[in-house]
């Protein structure tokens, strides 16, 4: 992980990933290709073509990236702080990388609102073939008062009332940024248009060791 930025006022942070990481990424990819072991689509939100699971081998991604910013997010809530490393009133938890997959999202292809499950989730963006100026210019979304076509979406609120939305629009140079929140917070993926490319993310959930699996999410 080279570096990572989190604004205060935001729940998730912001990672750019080192090449070693990426390249720890495509070669789960690359391994799990050829027996594509797809996920059954009624434990993923994307309403995209294909997703397949992955793993992370000798832990190596969880214990470079995933883990100093799992501590990082769980410390940062002061009850926790308080409890394990103040007090010692509860031991100190122990995480893991429960699953890992990687979607390969075609054009016109989304993923709706939507969160996962355990403590913590990620999505990595390993290949972008669009620019979002492009999309944003395109005739439908530039007559727009909120151009948003190719974007990443999150959604703040929670309960009743108004729910605030941040956007990331997302070129090619946001190959190898990573976005590392909990696993609570909504999100959403707008579609992007004309190329014939994927565009290839990989997300996963964090969860306490010994948990139970949950549905997963589609980042």
């Amino acid at each position: 992980m080279e570096n990572y930025n989190q604004n205060q006022n935001m729940p998730w942070m912001d990672v750019r990933l080192t090449e070693e990481a990426m390249n720890h990424l495509r070669n789960a990819m690359d391994i799990s290709a050829p027996r594509q072991k797809k996920i059954d689509k009624t434990h993923l939100a994307g309403n995209i073509s294909k997703s397949t699971y992955i793993q992370d081998k000798d832990n190596l991604f969880f214990e470079t990236v995933l883990k100093e910013l799992t501590e990082h997010l769980y410390y940062k809530d002061w009850n926790n702080y308080y409890n394990v490393l103040l007090t010692k009133y509860k031991p100190p938890p122990v995480f893991k990388l429960y699953e890992m997959w990687a979607n390969y999202q075609k054009q016109h292809e989304f993923n709706p609102p939507h969160n996962h499950s355990g403590l913590y989730t990620f999505v990595v963006f390993m290949k972008i073939p669009t620019h979002w100026k492009e999309q944003h210019a395109l005739p439908f979304s530039a007559d727009s008062n909120m151009p948003i076509a190719s974007d990443f979406q999150f959604l703040i609120g929670q309960g009743n009332g108004t729910v605030p939305t941040i956007e990331l629009s997302l070129s090619p140079e946001d190959e190898g940024r990573m976005l590392f929140f909990p696993a609570w917070l909504s999100h959403q993926v707008f579609p992007f248009y004309g190329t014939e490319e994927e565009r290839i993310t990989i997300s996963g959930n964090v969860m306490f060791s010994g948990h139970d699996r949950l549905s997963a999410g589609s980042a």
